[in-house]
Parts: C-alpha cells; structure tokens; sequence
C-alpha cells in the first residue's frame, strides 16, 4: 500500500467520526474501495467517533455542571420550563436511545447525535452499544445505495455543477 492510500484511508475514517452519510461512506464509493473494506474502515470511523464523542460529550456536562454550580449557586434549583420539559419527553418518550442511534449517523452527525445521547442517557456503554448497531446497520445500507448509485451521481455531477 502506498502512501496515497493510507492517506485515503485516513481522510475516510476521519470522515465516518464527524458526518457518516454525506461524507465518509460516499467517500469510500467514490474512492471505489470493495464492500468488505468500505465498511470496515467506517464503521471504525463511526464507531471511534461515537466513543471520543461520547466521553468529550460526559467531560463537557461535567465541567459545565461544576461551573454553573460555582459561579450561578442560586440557579442549582431552577425550574424547568414547559418547553423544556416536552422537549425532554418527546425525545425520551417518542425515540428513545434507539431513535436518536437510528437518526445520527445519516440525518444528524456522529458528534451531535452523541453528544444528545450522552445528555438524556447518561450509561456511556449504553449509548456506544446502540452507535455501534445503528453505525453498522446504516453503513451496509448507504454503501448498497451509493455503489448502486454511483454512476449516476457522478453523471449528475460532470453535467450539472
């Protein structure tokens, strides 16, 4: 393997940690990589991504929680607002860990998914296992649908930008 494609390989990775489905599995399509290989460098990306994520995320509330309690002491028991509580219910109630893992790695990005993950589900292995299923699951998908694709996103491309 050249350095090329290490680099190549890298960059992908890179990718799958921070935007999944608009950026590392296309990536890998476009870099016409075989299924088997594809898929295992990002899903690792994903999946790295969803655990560096995952504890920035725990270490992020934390430090927030020691400030806001240092510096705002009065504010340690606030109340919450209707909005925030329906917001609160509906995305415990409605999706649940299993929705949020299902929407992050194509609609929202690994580090925001995460990140929300981690605020309302405070079990980090938890929150990992399910980035693990949904990262894997999306991953087969996206690659079938853009190697299936491929031609005429690239088509689409050459004639259109």
């Amino acid at each position: 393997m050249n350095l090329h494609g290490l680099w190549q390989i890298l960059l992908i990775f890179l990718l799958s940690a921070l935007k999944f489905g608009f950026g590392g599995v296309p990536a890998a399509v476009f870099a016409k990589f075989p299924f088997f290989k594809a898929v295992t460098i990002t899903t690792a990306g994903g999946v790295a991504g969803a655990i560096f994520f995952a504890h920035v995320s725990q270490w992020a509330l934390d430090k927030w929680h020691q400030f806001r309690f240092k510096y705002f002491p009065r504010s340690r028991n606030r109340t919450i607002t209707i909005a925030d509580r329906k917001l609160a219910r509906f995305i415990r109630e409605k999706w649940g860990l299993a929705g949020i893992a299902f929407f992050t790695p194509f609609i929202l990005s690994i580090p925001i998914g995460t990140s929300i993950a981690v605020h309302f589900y405070r079990d980090k292995q938890k929150v990992i296992s399910y980035m693990l299923v949904s990262i894997a699951a999306w991953d087969i998908v996206l690659y079938v649908f853009y190697n299936n694709f491929y031609h005429f996103i690239v088509h689409y491309i050459h004639h259109h930008l």
